[in-house]
Parts: structure tokens; C-alpha cells; sequence
């Protein structure tokens, strides 16, 4: 349930409690400050490099990293840093669609599930269960394939078969609520199923659904790269691209084509992994505090 104690604080004491539970972890700080940098290069991208980004400079083609290319340039002769900060903008777009995508399916399924019980929640689950025993990516390239190879498809189709494991977790948590006594007198004074969802169930639960959705953008990212590394994406500005291009030359030595997509994919997937740790933390002081005995357990048995 959520800290009534705390909600009823006013904002700037939570957000300042809650921003000092964050800030314990360096990590979480690191990566949340590393995300907001790469949000703003990705928004001002037209600012910070005008022109055309995919135009050819057939005088500077394969360039290694040097102070006239900082990241080195590709088979076209275009800027490597200035490709991958486009390519942020195509990443992050997908990720944040896909994963609010996945987080409002996943959400309303498991509300459903762990509202009404019995045989809806036994076809929620069942059809969960569909989608956990199927491999994610072969599926998702068997609908981009059915449904085109367009960004817009690549997001549709990564949210709409994502959503399972947030339901179960959604599922679980109304499933236990609905046994608490508070949510017992609501029905017996004859409470609207909209009023004990969206009153009770639902605020209850956005703590769990903004870690997990957070937990879940990097491998929407790490697919979404999967998806432009075969080529099912009609983009040429994108990371996953980027790597495709670069499998071609990497026998020509053009380490650089390879390694700073590929580097930009990692740092962004473990950034995201960072802040939703911190989140974890943040908004369930418990855990914090378990974490804390544990390692103080540790530290004593090893004195």
C-alpha cells in the first residue's frame, strides 16, 4: 500500500525525501544525469549538427577517430558522433513508445485479472502464458514482417508482446489487495468497481509500474538494435544500423563503426537498469533497509 504518511505531505518535502533516498546510490545519480544529457543532445539533435545528417562526404570516407572526427566517419564519409546522436533520437523514441505501450496493456490486463479473478483472470493468465512461451524477437520479426518494416510497426509490435510479465506483477499485487480488509468494506457499502480500481488498485500499484516499466526500456532498446541490425527498420540514422553498416568494413579494420554504437547501446541499457534500481530504493524504503542488514550481517561475520 502507498505511505499514507508520506502522501499527505506536501509535494516538495516527498519529492525532497524522495530525491535524498535516490541520491544514496552514486550509481543511480551517475545514470540518471547520463540519460537526461542524452534526452537533450537527442531533442536539440537539429541544433547541435545542421544540416543534412545522411548526406555523403565521399572525401573523408572511413576516417579513424581524430580531432577533425571525433568518432571516426563511416563508409559515406559521415560524422560518427553526429550519427549517433540522431541515432539516440530513434532509440529513445522507440523505448519510451514501446515500454508506455507494454506498461498501459500489461497494467489494465493484470487490473482485470486481479479485479474480477476466476475465469477472467484465468484468460488473462492463459494468454500471458502464450506470449512467455514464445521467443520475444522471432515473434516481433514475424509481425514487422506481416505488418511492414516501419518504426511505428517496430513499436506496436514490441509493446504489444511485452506486456505480459507486467500484468503477472500487476495481477499479484491486486490479487493481494483485493483480500484487504479496506477494499472488503468498499464492496459492502456497495463501491463502483471504477471507484475500488482507480481509488484503491491503481495508486496502489504505480510505484511497481514505474520500476518495472523503467527496468523494462533497455531491452526494448537492446531489441529495437536487434530489430535495425537485420535490416527491418527503413532507417539509416539509428544505432542498430549503424552496427549492420559497420559487419560489412569491420575486415578493413574500422573498429570505430562498430565500437561506438555498440558502446552507446550498452551505456544507454545499463543507465536505464541504474535509475530503476534507484527507483526500486526510492519508492520502497523497506528494501533499502533489507539491503542494509544484509550487508551488515556480511560485514560482521567476516570480523
Amino acid at each position: 500500500m502507498t505511505d499514507t504518511s508520506s502522501a499527505s505531505r506536501p509535494y516538495p518535502a516527498r519529492a525532497a525525501t524522495f530525491w535524498r533516498s535516490y541520491s544514496r546510490s552514486r550509481g543511480a545519480v551517475f545514470a540518471f544525469f547520463f540519460l537526461v544529457a542524452l534526452i537533450s543532445a537527442a531533442v536539440l539533435a537539429d541544433y547541435l549538427f545542421p544540416g543534412d545528417v545522411e548526406a555523403p562526404d565521399m572525401s573523408r570516407i572511413m576516417l579513424p577517430p581524430s580531432f577533425s572526427a571525433v568518432l571516426g566517419t563511416d563508409h559515406l564519409g559521415r560524422d560518427q558522433l553526429t550519427m549517433l546522436v540522431f541515432g539516440a533520437r530513434t532509440s529513445l523514441i522507440v523505448a519510451f513508445s514501446a515500454g508506455g505501450l507494454l506498461a498501459v496493456v500489461g497494467t489494465i490486463a493484470g487490473l482485470l485479472a486481479g479485479y474480477f479473478g476466476g475465469k477472467v483472470d484465468g484468460l488473462m493468465m492463459r494468454i500471458a502464458d502464450v506470449f512467455l512461451t514464445i521467443p520475444i524477437l522471432p515473434l516481433i520479426l514475424v509481425i514487422v514482417s506481416l505488418t511492414g518494416p516501419s518504426l511505428l510497426n517496430v513499436m506496436f509490435a514490441i509493446g504489444l508482446t511485452s506486456w505480459p510479465v507486467m500484468a503477472r506483477v500487476v495481477r499479484s499485487d491486486s490479487l493481494a489487495l483485493m483480500k484487504r480488509e479496506f477494499i472488503e468494506i468498499e464492496r459492502v457499502m456497495g463501491a463502483s468497481s471504477r471507484r475500488i480500481v482507480f481509488k484503491h488498485l491503481l495508486p496502489n500499484q504505480l510505484n511497481s509500474v514505474l520500476v518495472y516499466t523503467s527496468l523494462s526500456i533497455p531491452v526494448v532498446i537492446l531489441t529495437e538494435a536487434s530489430l535495425e541490425f537485420l535490416g527491418l527498420t527503413p532507417l539509416s540514422v539509428s544505432w542498430g544500423f549503424m552496427l549492420n553498416v559497420a559487419m560489412n568494413y569491420w575486415i578493413r579494420g574500422t573498429w570505430w563503426m562498430s565500437f561506438f554504437p555498440g558502446l552507446a547501446i550498452f551505456a544507454t541499457a545499463l543507465a536505464f537498469y541504474f535509475v530503476s534500481e534507484g527507483l526500486k530504493e526510492a519508492l520502497n524504503p523497506k528494501l533499502k533497509r533489507r539491503r542494509e542488514s544484509l550487508v551488515a550481517q556480511i560485514a560482521e561475520r567476516k570480523k
